[in-house]
């Protein structure tokens, strides 16, 4: 048995039978095991230990497989099972299949982890007898893999110490070893030990084989592995017994690798190998040693070493990868080869490695031992920089923090998103972190308003109105789209601009991979910051809500400052705090003082190899490990579009069960671009739509509303027809007038999609005007003042939007008329501009009732949310029978599974108006703005369909 074995298994624990006496600790108060062994009846476990249950099985091959399951109740109303195959243990879970077929068996549970274990036995009970014990029966041995038996017993150095194994407890199972081979047979004699010490026995009852380690017999201290593998530092190694030390060592097959032996870590005494022959020398020479994942051992005694390969050498990973045992630290640079770590006050030169898992010029270096929560940066020509690929970092300084990742997940295990059967089942809303629950109206406990938490407290209410979370359950939607909640600069130590009541949206980001410590009950607390944001996502999925991160790789914070003339200045690179130090080409190549193609004078430039895969990378982790279902790309018109469908791609085949949604803004930051033609634009995201690759569709949002940022250019909502072609195109889900997914349209075509899915209506979005300040910039303009005709307008825009083809998206707080006071940018306006103030929903609960109940019919009726190009061409006729009217025909609802068969969906910008309807009888859902108007009342022949609103009717 190999000493590596016996140091696991003493690490884990072990349990001893000794005389089976009943345990007072249990969360269970009986457990049965059910089985095909008997027929699937009760046979109660015994309690042998604090909280673990064990029982003695016996297996005959015939249950096709043999399984079984642990039953805490007599009729399987407690019964556990194993759905992942883990050996964890779930109220429920799948039947636990027999790992080995027919034999005995020893099975365990332990009920508060509801680990369980089941080995496979030959003997029903093993016992040690020697002279520790005076060859009695008080030493029991613990069933600890199949057929394998463990005990620990201390030997004190006396004359004829001894010992044999009994499989019985009357002798008659006397097991010894006459011929001292490492093998015992019936009656063998004693196995005499010869040297004082603490010793692991192991007993194989089916090899009948057995080992004997003495845990103390060591002669140094300690003994430290150093090499090219950490830039020869010192890694200490474990000692596994009777002189045995062990290391595992990843090698990744730069030029000459190789290592060293060193018993002080001082280089005093070393151990190399002089003649590569497996046994070291004081002083001996580097061992040579190519790529590979070894364990290498070695022994004090004899000074002789192994390397056992054990797989091949695994691929760097940038950033940190941690283990409890070691972690490595890689970073690029292209630029330099004087890259160091400094970690924990100490600092080490990082070597290149070789090319490869598509990264070039990496350098890297293997720490030893646990860094859980230790300080590191990185030097580049000795000026300190962040980790790029970081998960942490340290409020306002540019220090990270490794974190181990497996002790951020919430209590219980991370929950899954709820099912999406198509994309454009979506429904989006959008909202920011702190803007939602800050305002004291949220209901929400005051330590988590603004916060990952205040999201999703339950139950929240004000003045009789659900307000958070419940509030976005009662409206319906599927998705959230958060706006940046990543680390980024402003309002951080660093900003200028930092003051008690700062506030930023967030499209500043810093590191891509460390969420915002502003939006942490306890910024300091860096495992509870990733565990708050798990939460939060795995809260808002338990509650039927998928999240899509905002995220911003177009650019990078910069500080900014005034151009003398009320604007807005950047100075590039000078002001970048994220990647300049450690090399420019991250970035486009654009002049200093001018703003780039993000508007900002650092815009990043993923058409470099391994920038691009910086996004990916990034991009994998917060599906990964956070959970997150989706990405709204800030900018997304920055990059070539086929650099975004690799992104895509690589997403959906390595989850193809996310049904992740990715979508962006298909432009850039007003910049000339002599790239247009390979950039995503409306023209191009046609030719990904194999890769679900979708962008905001500007051309109907302009259509319905008009200009953005002032009350001019009123649209199809305003009872302006001019645009009414883009009304109807922008209805149907924008989709091309022919299906040419290989071609590419104008830039700024309407009919730009090739799946409706590509297509995200919309009226309004953080940026701009909010729809609320839209209609009044309007209204003042044009001298309007009804109140009630201000409030249509509101609920006739979104009923378009939440009726069209396509996937619809809500910017938060529209369906209670909120405002933003009339500032079109509050990226960095106060909480009072921004915040949620749920008095709206209280004063406009009207307008909620419209946004729910429409949300309402789209949820419940396919017939709205056709799933391909071809379902919306040969199922949907649009046409406007009125210049100021169209008409969607949804005439084959029923062809995608819809219970209604016919739906007519009438648009009306002008007065009222009678509109003939199609042969046949038809109900009333939606009219007047009210959806409880329509009552399902019925009519045929024509409707008078009000003026300012939507009009729906069905076929059943």
């Amino acid at each position: 048995m190999k000493k590596r074995f016996i140091y696991q298994i003493l690490t884990a624990g072990t349990f001893i039978l000794g005389s089976l006496a009943y345990a007072q600790v249990s969360n269970f108060t009986q457990l049965n095991y059910r089985g095909t062994s008997n027929s699937w009846n009760t046979q109660a476990m015994v309690l042998v230990s604090d909280n673990l249950w064990l029982t003695d099985v016996s297996f005959n091959g015939t249950g096709n497989p043999d399984r079984f399951k642990f039953d805490t109740s007599f009729d399987f109303s407690g019964n556990y099972g194993d759905i992942e195959g883990d050996g964890i243990a779930e109220a429920d879970g799948a039947d636990i299949l027999v790992p080995q077929g027919a034999g005995d068996y020893r099975i365990t549970l332990n009920d508060t982890t509801l680990e369980y274990t089941i080995y496979k036995r030959n003997f029903l009970e093993v016992f040690f007898r020697g002279t520790p014990n005076s060859f009695d029966l008080s030493q029991q041995m613990a069933l600890v893999d199949h057929n394998t038996w463990l005990i620990e017993v201390t030997f004190v150095g006396n004359p004829g110490d001894r010992f044999v194994f009994d499989s019985s407890q009357d002798w008659s199972g006397k097991l010894g070893d006459t011929a001292a081979d490492g093998k015992v047979e019936l009656n063998g004699g004693d196995i005499a030990i010869t040297e004082a010490g603490d010793y692991v026995i192991i007993l194989n009852d089916e090899t009948l084989e057995y080992s004997v380690v003495n845990m103390s017999a060591k002669n140094f201290n300690q003994v430290y592995l150093r090499g090219t593998i950490n830039g020869w530092g010192s890694a200490p190694m474990t000692f596994v017994g009777d002189h045995t030390w062990e290391i595992e060592a990843n090698f990744l097959g730069q030029a000459s690798d190789r290592f060293k032996f060193d018993r002080f870590g001082d280089w005093s005494e070393f151990y190399g190998d002089n003649q590569q022959d497996g046994v070291t020398e004081v002083g001996g020479a580097d061992i040579a040693i190519t790529a590979g994942r070894y364990r290498i051992t070695f022994n004090d005694d004899t000074l002789a070493y192994t390397t056992e390969l054990l797989s091949a050498a695994e691929l760097i990973q940038l950033g940190y990868d941690y283990s409890k045992e070691m972690t490595t630290f890689a970073i690029w640079s292209p630029d330099t080869s004087n890259v160091k770590l400094s970690i924990d006050g100490d600092t080490f030169t990082l070597l290149k490695q070789p090319d490869g898992n598509g990264y070039t010029d990496v350098y890297a270096i293997q720490i030893y031992g646990d860094l859980n929560l230790f300080e590191y940066y990185f030097l580049i020509d000795d000026v300190q920089v962040r980790d790029p690929y970081g998960r942490m970092v340290i409020p306002g300084t540019d220090t990270n923090i490794v974190v181990d990742l497996s002790l951020t997940d919430p209590v219980g295990g991370r929950v899954a998103p709820p099912a999406l059967a198509e994309r454009e089942d979506a429904i989006i809303y959008e909202v920011h972190v702190r803007d939602f629950t800050i305002h004291s109206s949220s209901g929400v406990d005051a330590n988590k308003r603004g916060k990952f938490l205040g999201m999703v407290q339950p139950g929240t209410s004000f003045n009789g109105v659900s307000t958070g979370l419940q509030h976005l359950k009662d409206l319906g939607v599927t998705h959230v789209q958060l706006l940046p909640m990543y680390d980024y600069g402003t309002c951080s130590a660093k900003d200028p601009e930092d003051a008690p009541g700062c506030y930023n949206w967030g499209y500043d980001p810093e590191n891509f991979n460390v969420p915002e410590e502003r939006y942490a009950v306890d910024p300091m607390d860096y495992l509870g910051r990733i565990e708050e944001l798990k939460t939060m996502i795995d809260e808002l999925h338990a509650n039927g809500i998928r999240v899509i991160m905002d995220v911003v790789y177009n650019h990078t914070w910069v500080i900014e400052t005034d151009d003398g003339n009320g604007g807005r200045q950047f100075v590039h690179p000078d002001g970048e705090r994220m990647f300049s130090d450690i090399t420019l080409d991250y970035f486009n190549t654009n002049a200093p003082g001018t703003v780039g193609l993000a508007g900002t004078g650092n815009s990043i430039n993923p058409r470099v190899a391994m920038v691009s895969r910086m996004i990916r990378d990034s991009l994998e982790y917060w599906v990964e490990e956070i959970g997150v279902d989706g990405f709204r790309f800030d900018l997304i018109g920055i990059f070539d579009y086929d650099d975004v469908e690799a992104w895509a791609s690589y997403l959906h085949a390595k989850y193809p069960d996310r049904d992740l949604l990715i979508y962006g803004e298909p432009w850039n930051g007003f910049a000339t671009d002599p790239d247009e033609a390979d950039r995503v634009r409306l023209g191009t995201v046609g030719l990904i739509a194999d890769s679900h690759v979708g962008c905001f569709n500007p051309k109907y949002r302009e259509a319905i509303k008009g200009n953005n940022d002032d009350g001019t250019g009123g649209g199809f909502a305003f009872n302006q027809v001019g645009n009414i072609w883009e009304i109807q195109v922008g209805s149907r889900g924008g989709i091309r007038f022919s299906y040419n997914p290989t071609q590419t349209v104008s830039t700024w075509d309407s009919m730009f999609a090739i799946d409706p899915e590509q297509s995200i209506n919309y009226v309004s979005a953080h940026d701009n005007l909010c729809l609320w300040d839209k209609i009044e910039a309007w209204a003042t303009l044009n001298n309007v003042s009804d109140p009630v005709y201000k409030k249509r307008i509101t609920t006739f825009a979104n009923g378009m939007v939440l009726t069209s083809q396509g996937i619809p998206f809500l910017h938060g707080g529209e369906e209670m008329l909120r405002t933003k006071q009339g500032i079109r940018d509050s990226y960095k306006s106060p909480d009072s501009v921004n915040q949620f103030d749920w008095q709206l929903k209280v004063d406009n609960i009207d307008i909620f009732n419209y946004y729910q109940d429409v949300i309402g019919y789209r949820l419940a009726h396919p017939g709205f949310r056709m799933n391909t190009w071809q379902e919306i061409t040969n199922n949907v006729s649009t046409f406007s029978p009125f210049a100021s009217v169209i008409v969607n025909h949804i005439f084959g609802a029923g062809n995608n599974g819809d219970t209604w068969s016919e739906i007519y969906v009438i648009y009306n910008s002008g007065p009222n108006t009678t509109i003939t309807l199609p042969a046949g009888t038809w109900k009333v859902a939606i009219e007047k703005a009210d959806p409880a108007e329509g009552n399902d009342r019925i009519v045929s022949g024509s409707i008078l369909a009000e003026g300012t609103a939507v009009t729906v009717l069905y076929k059943d």
